[in-house]
């Protein structure tokens, strides 16, 4: 008798676990769909704004070609620098990139050195040689420069 009633209340129990797991199941089943159509949205809205960006940036860099193209043609240096800045371009006036009139180049430095001449020394040496060549002619003996030298 107790083991026919005992079948009778797992019977029931499993209906009730099998109704329960139905539920889960199909609460489940609903909560994924409207996941994955909200997925669906942002991924839409996601492409459209790399759409919209990708489209605002060649717009920029079409806008610094203009500017680049015209600076070749008319050929004038480009004094301000040009920005891109994630979708905008801006040409800064703040930023030189290059000063007008360029500064003086500074002379050379050269090492010293005691086995070679410097230069003021060999242009010295030249002015001599000039001056000795203009006295006793273009064909000067070696052997009596190197007399005059040494």
């Amino acid at each position: 008798m107790y083991t026919k009633e005992m079948k009778e209340a797992i019977k029931i129990e499993k209906s009730i676990l099998r109704f329960r797991l139905v539920l889960v199941r199909n609460w489940i089943f609903n909560r994924m769909q409207e996941t994955r159509l909200s997925a669906m949205e942002i991924y839409k809205k996601l492409d459209d704004w790399i759409y919209v960006a990708q489209k605002t940036e060649m717009d920029a860099v079409e806008e610094m070609i203009v500017v680049v193209k015209n600076a070749i043609e008319e050929e004038v240096k480009i004094q301000h620098e040009l920005r891109i800045n994630f979708m905008d371009f801006t040409v800064d006036e703040a930023t030189l990139n290059y000063v007008n009139p360029p500064p003086p180049k500074l002379e050379a430095l050269e090492e010293y050195r005691e086995d070679r001449f410097n230069i003021p020394q060999l242009n010295k040496f030249l002015s001599e040689f000039e001056t000795i060549s203009k006295a006793k002619g273009d064909n000067i003996e070696v052997a009596w420069l190197a007399s005059f030298i040494f």
